[in-house]
């Protein structure tokens, strides 16, 4: 699956999630805070759908019928999870978009589970049956993530042509590699120095 349509497929599970209610998604949410949860205690290696169904106190086959491999499963709890804690801001001006973004990110990695699901991505690499799924979730996360860009352009605050993989690293790599390689916490003012580099590169471009 290309990265248009894996964004897409994704968009479109979103829109169903909020239409669908009653014991659907009880099960679902059910499923997917499991996951999460035996994601962060025994990590991919020792994941497994039966002890998720287990957590989750339903049968083994409700969860093969949405999510045939443990890998569909991890991506879908990675995915709502970071639905949940990551929403796109757009409150009219690009820095203050940015600043929420960059300190969801930071508020993010400092629970139990985003430095679960972190060091899951960074050793992704190294693990054939999930590095696919692991390029789709950022893949998405950064296509998401443009949205920010897409109403600054729309108010003559960014280039129209720029490169997104370009901006995404610039933007969220220094902060990862801080964070998790350094040790260092994530200050307002290492956000605010982050967001301003950003700003300025835009400028340039205009």
């Amino acid at each position: 699956m290309n990265e248009e349509a894996a964004s897409s497929a994704h968009n479109d599970q979103v829109v169903l999630a909020r239409r669908t209610g009653g014991r659907s998604a009880r099960v679902v949410k059910a499923v997917l805070d499991s996951a999460l949860i035996e994601l962060c205690e025994v990590g991919y290696i020792g994941f497994s759908i039966s002890a998720v169904a287990k957590r989750a106190e339903v049968h083994e086959t409700t969860i093969y019928r949405r999510w045939p491999k443990r890998e569909d499963l991890i991506e879908a709890a990675c995915m709502a999870f970071a639905d949940a804690k990551l929403p796109v801001p757009n409150t009219g001006d690009l820095e203050e978009d940015l600043r929420i973004v960059l300190s969801n990110i930071t508020g993010l990695m400092s629970t139990p589970i985003g430095q679960a699901l972190t060091s899951l991505m960074f050793s992704s690499r190294y693990i054939t049956e999930f590095s696919g799924s692991s390029v789709t979730f950022w893949r998405i996360r950064m296509n998401i993530g443009q949205q920010v860009f897409q109403h600054a352009i729309e108010r003559g605050e960014w280039p129209n042509d720029y490169d997104k993989t370009e901006v995404f690293s610039e933007l969220i790599g220094p902060i990862i590699a801080r964070y998790f390689f350094l040790q260092e916490l994530i200050t307002q003012d290492v956000i605010d120095a982050r967001v301003d580099a950003i700003v300025q590169w835009g400028r340039q471009r205009l």
